[in-house]
């Protein structure tokens, strides 16, 4: 059901809260751009910073809150409430990934705590929900776990590149 104020994104159609600076599914900005190279990431009025060489994607508005941290398992890079101890896409346990918590600093910013970090790992613990041929989107920002059923990314419908494999 549409609110006044909810909006299509230019990008994909999906229809996004009148709330969101950008769009959910594939994180293009509400406007189409962002403002002379300034992200703001939801920490006060003004607190935009430049944007480091980040993409618009994942760290971006209010749902970023200190505490908060990034798995960096394999090319997993989900964002993770503070009060999470596992990752709620892959499973992983908060120590495990070496993550930490989001405070808003230049020094976490530069990182992207957790993003494009690609990598092996033992496929121990915590990967149950990965299944042999399960993929990764590898378009940039999206970086969203796939079923090995699936001819195109379910969250940006991006299609599957050849040779994509899980990096488990």
């Amino acid at each position: 059901m549409n609110r006044p104020g909810d909006w299509n994104c230019r990008s994909c159609q999906h229809l996004n809260f009148q709330r969101r600076d950008s769009c959910q599914r594939c994180g293009e900005p509400r406007h189409g751009s962002i403002e002379r190279g300034v992200i703001d990431f939801g920490f006060g009025s003004g607190s935009g910073m430049r944007n480091a060489g980040l993409s618009p994607f994942g760290l971006t508005g209010p749902d970023v809150r200190p505490g908060d941290w990034y798995c960096n398992i394999g090319n997993c890079g989900a964002h993770n409430f503070a009060s999470r101890s596992s990752c709620f896409k892959c499973g992983a346990f908060k120590d495990e990934t070496g993550g930490g918590g989001f405070d808003g600093s230049a020094a976490d910013i530069s990182r992207g705590r957790g993003f494009g970090s690609i990598g092996g790992g033992s496929g121990s613990s915590g990967r149950s929900a990965w299944k042999s041929g399960d993929w990764i989107c590898t378009r940039l920002g999206c970086n969203e776990h796939n079923f090995a059923s699936r001819m195109e990314c379910f969250r940006c419908n991006a299609p599957r590149e050849p040779g994509s494999r899980s990096p488990y």
